[in-house]
């Protein structure tokens, strides 16, 4: 064996994952953690590297055993999976273990997985609709809480991910007229960075506590833990727990409950399209793959979108009232400029005609 060649293990898989985002590496390591349970109760108590050994001995003897038998293990594998997973984790389970298969030397044909593989059915539910009323009665569970009142307005005025509300540090709040955060593209979930804005409502939450924070503090989690999945499995089982106590425990056939921390995001993308167009919305819930042209906008012409989208994401009926006493006297202030420039620029005209009448008079000897 050639020194520089390296043996392919289930461990050397594993450290070549140390560069890949955090949910991706999660995904993969639940995978071989799978596989190798699958290959110890199904395959004679063998190792996922003893397996992959044997079908290569098997592909160089008989290339069509060698299909036959790999593409029976995997289908073996997907009807195992599938008594504790619905089809959409299987889907991306399989993703995960292709990925792992080939690094120790077993590759899969997109074409073969077709042709011969069965996947469950991905059975899509009607997504609720949380209403404004529901989200009332969440965040007003919390009001002896102001972190995690903050932390639920924050999300449904921001459309920020509850990963990317939980890791926002005092040091990152920029305050203007509305909080505006920068989440940078190393913490976001598709690597590209993006400006919000919260609300007043949240602004006004977060100003009961924040100067008590360190620049380095965590603004809307209270907790010991540096690990994000920690801070972000808490956070929704404290919502879980007040759904329960609030009666809004409804729950989908899946067992899922349907208000959960996701639905205060989508509460904000539907409000941002109704407003703004999808494009705005996917541009401010960071959503990739879309051609937004207002990403040319300045920072002043952001902060006014997102002030008309406002009275929209408003939680109490007085804020929201407020806010629009607020948009009708900037947008009269605006008429009234706009008003006053007309005017002016008609006087100008005005005298400007007056001064060319004045100058052909002059002209033909009228007057002196």
């Amino acid at each position: 064996m050639s020194i520089i060649t390296k043996v392919k293990s289930t461990e050397t898989f594993l450290t070549s994952l140390e560069q890949v985002a955090v949910n991706t590496k999660l995904n993969y390591k639940k995978s071989v953690v799978r596989f190798q349970k699958f290959c110890k109760s199904y395959q004679n108590n063998m190792t996922p590297e003893e397996l992959c050994r044997e079908l290569l001995i098997i592909k160089k003897q008989d290339e069509d055993k060698y299909i036959d038998t790999l593409y029976d293990i995997l289908q073996d594998f997907i009807a195992e999976s599938h008594k504790t997973l619905s089809g959409n984790s299987i889907k991306t389970l399989f993703s995960c273990l292709r990925g792992y298969l080939y690094h120790l030397g077993v590759r899969t044909n997109p074409q073969d997985i077709k042709m011969m593989l069965k996947f469950p059915r991905i059975e899509t539910e009607e997504k609720y609709p949380l209403s404004v009323d529901e989200l009332r009665l969440i965040v007003d569970h919390f009001s002896r809480l102001p972190f995690r009142k903050a932390c639920f307005l924050a999300e449904s005025s921001s459309g920020m991910r509850i990963g990317e509300v939980l890791q926002v540090k005092k040091s990152d709040l920029i305050f203007k007229e509305r909080i505006e955060i920068y989440i940078r593209a190393s913490k976001s979930k598709n690597g590209k960075g993006r400006t919000v804005y919260i609300s007043k409502e949240c602004q006004d939450e977060l100003e009961k506590y924040v100067d008590t924070l360190n620049d380095d503090d965590f603004v809307f989690y209270r907790g010991v833990s540096d690990d994000s999945k920690i801070r972000a499995s808490n956070t929704a089982r404290a919502l879980r727990e007040a759904c329960d106590r609030l009666g809004l425990d409804m729950k989908y056939d899946n067992d899922r409950y349907k208000i959960n921390t996701h639905s205060l995001r989508a509460f904000f993308f539907t409000q941002a399209v109704r407003k703004h167009g999808e494009n705005y919305a996917h541009r401010m819930t960071g959503h990739g793959g879309y051609l937004m042209q207002y990403d040319r906008m300045n920072d002043d012409e952001k902060l006014k979108m997102y002030k008309e989208l406002e009275p929209n994401l408003a939680v109490y009926a007085t804020t929201k009232a407020d806010l629009e006493i607020e948009r009708l006297k900037l947008q009269q202030t605006k008429e009234n400029k706009e008003l006053k420039d007309e005017l002016d620029e008609l006087k100008f005209q005005l005298a400007k005609q007056g001064m060319d009448i004045i100058k052909q008079l002059q002209d033909h000897k009228k007057i002196l």
